[in-house]
């Protein structure tokens, strides 16, 4: 069926991307937003799809498949609003703490960057439900996008000073420019997590390397205006001194996290009116599923890939999404409340939710959905919380908890697989 061939080929991005330059950003951004008319590359095969007996059955039921999926897309733009005024707030944080460096303006910026990070996450799944209906192009576009405000993990030494390495990274490496054009050539040049932009490299500016030391001074990025004597002896020029430099970097890392997110924004508004196009000429069964796929390719890509296997395999630095300001717990409950709405708050005109369509169809989904959802929250809470200080590896008991965490997941996605074939039967 098509939505297994867009449930493969969006699970396949991540891979994708890793074998793409990242000049080709630009390209793919001209070729997706250039025509606001053009229709999604996927909506001629879903024009075709025959009702299934669940649609001539349940006509009801379908049309508030249809419903809810409109009224999902208001959903989405929403989100992107808010995630754009958090991230602007941000913004304005850093213009405050480069002004005026002292613990309060950065601990403002942490606040405000952990706010920002929190709107972006609850966006999660919209992009994977976006990128079944955007087309193939569209859909790299906006991988590429999120891997310039999101990638994780990066490699702190890139960056700037970490433990026993006071001169490492592009910060203390006056041979980088610090513009926005060489930051974006920097990113990812040479390996997927050597990046210069995006949420976790501005975090590990802001948190430094704290594994149980100091964390770093908001001294740091007090402007220095003069230099001393060996350091003109030595030929230096004042923005060419570490701090300058950490301080310029900050800011135009934040600045160009803040134009990607618009460039996001913009691709998403060009291409609303065709996606709502598609989903008036798709059927009710169909967006069910895409529904369903979305949520799985979220769960498995987010955490099971990313973060529970690699952990459960003992390769901690890349498990955790944000381990310097250690709310990777955050990120995650952003993640699972946004497929939650999804599920309760998203509703037709008379009161129906997706939940009630997918507990129509199927009776696992309704007995055991929720079950398996509110105990992975809390063992997916409990174990980044507890991971963030977790500096050795795995212990017989947390190993356990890796377990029963990717076992619920499994769970949840075993039962929309479950919903799809109750759906067709």
């Amino acid at each position: 069926m098509h939505h297994v061939t867009l449930m493969q080929k969006y699970l396949n991005l991540g891979l994708i991307l890793r074998r793409m330059g990242i000049a080709v950003l630009a390209f793919l951004l001209l070729v997706g937003c250039s025509d606001e008319t053009a229709e999604p590359q996927n909506i001629e095969s879903v024009k075709d799809i025959t009702p299934s007996a669940f649609e001539l059955l349940n006509p009801e039921l379908s049309a508030s498949a249809k419903e809810i999926a409109l009224e999902y897309i208001e959903q989405i733009e929403t989100d992107l609003i808010q995630a754009g005024i958090e991230i602007e707030m941000f913004q304005s944080s850093i213009g405050m703490l480069t002004e005026q460096a002292n613990n309060e303006n950065l601990n403002l910026s942490k606040q405000a960057w952990l706010d920002a990070h929190s709107a972006y996450e609850l966006t999660t799944l919209h992009r994977y439900f976006a990128a079944q209906l955007l087309g193939e192009q569209n859909s790299l576009a906006l991988m590429q996008i999120q891997y310039q405000i999101n990638h994780w993990p990066i490699i702190p030494g890139y960056i700037d000073y970490v433990n026993g390495y006071p001169d490492s990274g592009i910060v203390n490496d006056i041979n980088v420019n610090l513009d926005v054009d060489s930051l974006r050539e920097q990113h990812g040049t040479f390996d997927i997590s050597e990046v210069t932009l995006g949420f976790h490299v501005i975090e590990f500016l802001l948190w430094g390397y704290d594994s149980g030391s100091v964390p770093r001074p908001a001294a740091d990025f007090d402007a220095v205006l003069e230099l001393t004597s060996q350091e003109i002896e030595s030929g230096y020029s004042l923005d060419q001194l570490s701090n300058n430099r950490r301080r310029l970097f900050l800011s135009v890392a934040t600045d160009t996290l803040v134009e990607d997110f618009r460039a996001l924004q913009s691709l998403w508004l060009a291409e609303e009116s065709s996606i709502r196009r598609g989903i008036e000429s798709t059927s009710g069964t169909e967006l069910i599923v895409i529904f369903a796929d979305s949520m799985s390719a979220m769960l498995t890509e987010e955490l099971l890939l990313r973060s529970l296997y690699p952990m459960l395999n003992g390769n901690f630095s890349e498990s955790i999404q944000s381990p310097y300001s250690r709310s990777t717990q955050n990120a995650v409950s952003s993640q699972l409340s946004g497929l939650e709405r999804l599920l309760l708050e998203r509703q037709t005109k008379n009161g129906t939710t997706l939940d009630r369509v997918f507990s129509a169809i199927s009776e696992e989904f309704s007995e055991f959905f929720y079950q398996n959802f509110d105990a992975s929250k809390a063992c997916l809470v409990l174990l980044y919380d507890n991971r963030a200080s977790d500096s050795v590896g795995p212990t017989n008991e947390r190993e356990s908890e890796i377990v029963e965490c990717i076992n619920l997941l499994t769970n949840i996605i075993d039962y929309n697989n479950k919903l799809k074939l109750d759906l067709t039967d």
